[in-house]
């Protein structure tokens, strides 16, 4: 981070001093004790299970010389002393985080490319990042930091010297994308994909459409936005933007087009625009076209398409998305970050492309999706049993809905109402050379599957007969 002056910061956020202060800048900016460094300013954050403000202590120990807290704290006058630049309060500290970012956001030269969509974020993310950074410096924001404190938290880290940062923007509510894209007022805006997400407040798909296009209203001038084709939803919220529009994935009307996909065991391999050959180690033609998005951000920075896809040859996925396990005699795909209708039946479609004794799937319930949530529960059975899966393993409420589904289409199905009741069957249901996909909502928790299966089948002691 670029050093920001105490008198640069008061004035940005609005705030007032508390006792006595001493001119001086700081070094970057925390919000977790655990990690602070001397030199750093602390931002005291309010949240559901913690305070930050009940660390102030801890802050100033660790050699934060200034802290943001917010007008309600009473504060042991001790305390407040034991910053040497001083202590400034505010209405809301997590605003006054996202009004120091947007301010910090004007004093850096660095291209801010902002990554929104409905699935694929932090995938396409770390593409970006990945490739761009063969030739330029630059940063992405760390895990899923794509709120109203993790956006502004990666603004903050940018350097002086950067060249671009790539920031995730998320949303489950109408205006949450217009104030992230208010913060960071991006020079590249990439949408993935616009599907039925986070539907109990964006209603519908044009709903979601509209969230997630709001981020072109806070384009800088001569911005771009690399978008899917072919989204009937999308498109209609772009005719009223006058940005340049670069799209991607299997229309005709693609600028970058995906053709001649072909899974190769671990990953897959395919075509742009039928000239350029790219080698991805990542599973299932969603992260294909997931590519061709950060190839488009890469080119609009200057790379050619051939250096851009050269680059993703050594390409990694993130924890908890499609990540391959062997447990003992079984393997395991790890897809349990998240989940809604179009990425379950993604992972289902990247399930049936390998090769196994058994293809078997473990699902959990899709939460945030509204009134339609039961039909959408049958609907995902439908994609899965024609997807060709062998086993079909449901783990709650409504993933009971699509396991009924399922068995009405002739599929082997059964449910279980929660996580550690399908891990007690687990091994009266799995066999040796299964491959297990395991997929759900957050919340849901079921990572804690895999440590089950961990326990049945690990060689030391393997299923039972």
């Amino acid at each position: 981070m670029k050093h920001l002056s105490m008198d640069e910061i008061a004035k940005a956020i609005g705030g007032r001093w508390l006792g006595c202060r001493q001119a001086g800048s700081i070094a970057g900016v925390t919000t977790d004790t655990r990690k602070a460094k001397a030199g750093q300013l602390f931002i005291a954050l309010r949240g559901q299970r913690y305070d930050g403000h009940d660390y102030l202590q801890q802050a100033a120990r660790a050699g934060c010389c200034a802290a943001i807290v917010d007008h309600a704290a009473a504060i042991d006058p001790q305390i407040l002393a034991g910053f040497s630049l001083g202590v400034l309060a505010v209405a809301d500290t997590t605003e006054g985080l996202g009004a120091l970012a947007s301010f910090y956001r004007n004093q850096i030269a660095a291209t801010v490319i902002a990554v929104t969509g409905s699935n694929g974020k932090t995938t396409v993310k770390r593409m970006i990042h990945h490739i761009l950074s063969r030739r330029l410096k630059g940063s992405c924001s760390p895990k899923s930091f794509n709120n109203n404190i993790g956006l502004p938290l990666t603004l903050l880290e940018v350097g002086g010297q950067d060249d671009y940062v790539v920031c995730e923007a998320g949303t489950n509510a109408p205006n949450e994308i217009a104030a992230l894209g208010k913060i960071c007022r991006p020079e590249l805006a990439v949408i993935t994909t616009i599907g039925p997400s986070h539907l109990e407040k964006l209603i519908d798909l044009q709903g979601v459409a509209a969230e997630k296009a709001s981020l072109l209203d806070y384009l800088q001038d001569g911005g771009a936005a690399v978008v899917p084709s072919g989204c009937v939803e999308l498109e209609k919220v772009l005719r009223c933007r006058s940005c340049n529009i670069i799209r991607f994935g299997l229309n005709a009307d693609s600028n970058l087009r995906l053709g001649n996909y072909q899974p190769d065991g671990v990953g897959c391999r395919f075509v742009v625009n039928g000239k350029v050959n790219v080698t991805l180690p990542l599973p299932g033609k969603h992260n294909a076209t997931n590519a061709l998005a950060a190839m488009a951000a890469a080119m609009r920075l200057g790379m050619q398409m051939e250096e851009a896809g050269a680059a993703l040859a050594d390409f990694t996925g993130a924890e908890m998305r499609l990540a391959l396990t062997p447990i003992g005699s079984i393997t395991v795909i790890d897809d349990t970050y998240n989940a809604n209708p179009a990425s379950m039946a993604a992972a289902a479609a990247v399930l049936a492309e390998k090769d196994a004794a058994r293809r078997v799937m473990i699902i959990g319930d899709m939460l945030e999706l509204g009134p339609q949530k039961e039909l959408l529960h049958r609907q995902t059975a439908h994609r899965i049993v024609e997807a060709g899966i062998d086993l079909l393993l449901g783990v709650g409420a409504m993933s009971r809905l699509a396991v009924e589904e399922a068995k009405q289409l002739g599929a082997d199905a059964h449910a279980f109402e929660s996580v550690e009741k399908a891990g007690e069957a687990i091994t009266d249901l799995l066999r040796d050379g299964d491959l297990v996909l395991i997929k759900g909502s957050r919340s849901m928790g079921m990572e804690r599957l895999i440590e089950a299966i961990r326990r049945k089948f690990e060689p030391c002691g393997g299923p039972r007969k």
